[in-house]
């Protein structure tokens, strides 16, 4: 990391999928949400369709399942729903992603400043910077879409409003990302991306730099970009 440290002003981090380990959450809370209305069986388009929804807003995911399952409820009661069933299960916790802690004390020992920017809204966010204690590892730094009017990723102002906070260029900073969303953003932004690996994600893997299945591999994946 030592060598590193001149060549990396900045770690952005996305927060569901990428730090702690949520996109299951999501997924059951969807088909659960779809089976209280009475959707039970899905097709195969289906189930791709929900796998596509990776990384997606809260609203914009709201919209586009009403849209699919042709929902009779507005995308704000089925927003505030799938917030709701969402909680309980973050209340019986969630886990980082393997290595992040470790990966995440090496940045800070080497003086290297980060920060969250996601896609979620403050009825998710603050929450889990509350249970996950994501003040420990990012201070003040920890943006969601309220924080920039809710322009969602794959817009790039999200990521270009927390490396304005971090007080560097975009240029500059390093992407942990693992949703298409993410991925695009930080390209339009003109940041390098490294995604986590994930089974909703194995074949967009092109669209970040480089990709890595755990932060243990997060340090050589950063040599193999920068050096």
């Amino acid at each position: 990391m030592e060598n590193l440290k001149g060549k990396i002003k900045a770690v952005i981090f996305d927060m569901d999928g990428t730090i702690i380990l949520t996109d299951h959450i999501w997924g059951e809370v969807v088909r659960e949400y779809l089976h209280e209305t009475g959707i039970r069986v899905f097709t195969a388009k289906d189930v791709q369709y929900l796998d596509s929804m990776s990384g997606m807003s809260m609203k914009s995911a709201a919209k586009s399942v009403k849209l699919h399952f042709g929902l009779p409820h507005n995308t704000d009661q089925i927003a505030a729903r799938k917030m709701e069933l969402a909680n309980i299960r973050f209340r019986k916790g969630v886990k980082f992603i393997e290595g992040f802690e470790q990966f995440h004390k090496a940045l800070r020992d080497h003086g290297i400043p980060s920060g969250i920017g996601t896609n979620a809204t403050p009825e998710n966010l603050e929450p889990l910077t509350e249970s996950m204690k994501f003040r420990t590892f990012f201070g003040e730094h920890i943006y969601g879409i309220a924080h920039v009017n809710y322009v969602a990723k794959p817009d790039p102002t999200l990521f270009l409003h927390v490396a304005a906070k971090l007080g560097v260029k975009p240029e500059e900073c390093i992407v942990f990302e693992d949703s298409i969303y993410g991925f695009q953003a930080a390209k339009a932004a003109g940041m390098k991306c490294i995604a986590i690996k994930s089974p909703n994600n194995h074949h967009l893997l092109e669209h970040a730099h480089a990709a890595i299945d755990s932060y243990h591999e997060a340090i050589d994946a950063l040599k193999k970009l920068l050096l």
